[in-house]
């Protein structure tokens, strides 16, 4: 081997190990990048599983004050029907007052009408 071709040989040997020094480095910077990531996925994971647990407890809640509101819808209409219910009774009740008054009245007036009619029977 020649002088030059030793030297074209140490050449390409320096420029190889320099070549292979950089894609070392990449490589390694790569590795620790992969590394930092899937740190950062499982640190991502861990977060979407809390936010799933928090948005499922909120979602219980929903369901539960959706059935206290239910709950509460059907005791107010409960409250409406037995208003209604009491004015239907109070409304019979005067009115059954109301008939036994006019009945008394009645009497009141067939009795005086009987009186009349005696009267008039014996002239």
């Amino acid at each position: 081997m020649t002088v030059e071709q030793q030297y074209i040989a140490e050449i390409v040997k320096a420029e190889n190990m320099q070549a292979f020094t950089t894609f070392s480095r990449l490589t390694n910077t790569l590795l620790f990048e992969k590394s930092l990531a899937q740190e950062e996925i499982l640190s991502l994971k861990s977060q979407i599983n809390s936010l799933n647990k928090i948005i499922k407890d909120k979602d219980e809640e929903i369901k539960k004050l959706k059935i206290k509101q239910k709950k509460q819808d059907f005791i107010e209409k409960n409250k409406e029907i037995k208003k209604e219910s009491v004015k239907i009774v109070a409304n019979k009740i005067q009115q059954a007052e109301e008939k036994a008054e006019l009945k008394k009245i009645i009497e009141d007036l067939i009795k005086e009408i009987d009186v009349c009619v005696e009267l008039l029977n014996e002239e």
